[in-house]
């Protein structure tokens, strides 16, 4: 498919700008269209699993084309918050176009300043990008992610010590809770090792910065649009976070890496990872969903990832896999029965 096709992702921030700036039925258009029609039409439009021969591999990996979609969506981002916040400031508003304004700007935030700072936050030799990153989690109310994902979460997933790699029969409620917070610590001690090792004083710990960004932003909503608008901002937040913690959950759920004879556990495997070549939740993420090969090379590219045969598929698209997460009663069976399908217990 052409490269054009990334532009698709910028349905969701033009979607939010349309919801912001609409009432009634309109303002639902967004949430409509991202959960109920995409798992729709992921049901009906064939999977993609097709990866770049190595001549197009490299005119990929070499061109600013993707670079620039990345860069373009942060604006995109920025705007569409203003307008939310404008909009929940309004005094004419009512329940029903609020509650349409807070789960879309949930979603903005966790599929794009929580999902785009992951993907820009893994380029570590680009001070541009990381810049970027660090704003788009901080919108997010999420700075300790970046360090937690790309130094324990790559590290040690799929093994007792990722506290964002769910096993088998894990709540999500559970899990969410755990992967939050706990990986919020986890983070301070993380960074104070780094420190260490760079014989730094851990008075440095980038964490205060990164504890004090989001206060700050709330700060600044409280003084510019007030209380009232400020707790909706923070719920949406909120919003944001579980759906980074669904994609966690579901994402490696049931996978194990075997423990070895040395007390180390084994390399990280394709077999490791839950994939989707759903083409509308692949544009939509950037290829998060082909995330066996991103926890194979971290810092490989969105457009050059790969499907890899090895990695088990989930039985639905990224959008649904998302929603199922929430009621457990309906994803554990059906993940069960998908463990089953690929021999695991």
């Amino acid at each position: 498919m052409s490269k054009l096709k990334y532009f698709g992702a910028y349905t969701l921030p033009l979607f939010g700008i349309l919801t912001f700036n609409s009432t009634g039925i309109i303002a639902y258009l967004g949430l409509i269209f991202l959960y109920i029609m995409v798992p729709i039409l992921e049901v009906i439009i064939s999977t993609d699993a097709y990866n770049l021969n190595d001549s197009e591999r490299e005119s990929a990996k070499h061109t600013t084309f993707f670079d620039n979609v990345l860069f373009g969506m942060v604006p995109l981002h920025l705007i569409s918050i203003y307008f939310f916040l404008t909009a929940v400031s309004s005094q004419n508003l009512i329940l029903s176009d609020l509650v349409a304004y807070v789960l879309m700007m949930g979603t903005l935030l966790g599929v794009i300043g929580i999902n785009l700072g992951h993907e820009l936050g893994h380029k570590s030799d680009h001070p541009l990008k990381i810049f970027l990153a660090h704003l788009l989690l901080t919108t997010s109310v999420q700075n300790h992610f970046m360090t937690y994902h790309n130094a324990g979460h790559h590290r040690d997933v799929a093994s007792p010590a990722d506290l964002t790699s769910a096993r088998a029969g894990d709540n999500f409620y559970v899990f969410a809770l755990k992967s939050q917070i706990g990986g919020y610590f986890k983070t301070w001690k993380l960074e104070a090792h780094l420190l260490k090792v760079q014989g730094k004083s851990t008075l440095l710990n980038p964490m205060i910065v990164f504890t004090l960004l989001p206060i700050l932003l709330l700060l600044s909503i409280y003084s510019l649009f007030g209380p009232f608008t400020m707790q909706w901002y923070f719920i949406s937040s909120v919003l944001g976070i579980s759906i980074l913690e669904a994609q966690n959950y579901f994402a490696h759920y049931g996978l194990q890496r075997k423990k070895l004879s040395n007390g180390r556990y084994e390399g990280v495997k394709p077999c490791h990872s839950w994939n989707s070549d759903h083409i509308i939740g692949r544009v939509l993420l950037f290829e998060l969903t082909r995330h066996s090969d991103h926890h194979h090379r971290g810092g490989k590219p969105f457009q050059i990832l790969d499907s890899k045969e090895q990695s088990p598929l989930l039985p639905y698209g990224y959008p649904t896999m998302l929603m199922l997460s929430f009621f457990p009663f309906l994803f554990r069976p059906i993940m069960k029965k998908q463990l089953k399908i690929y021999g695991i217990d």
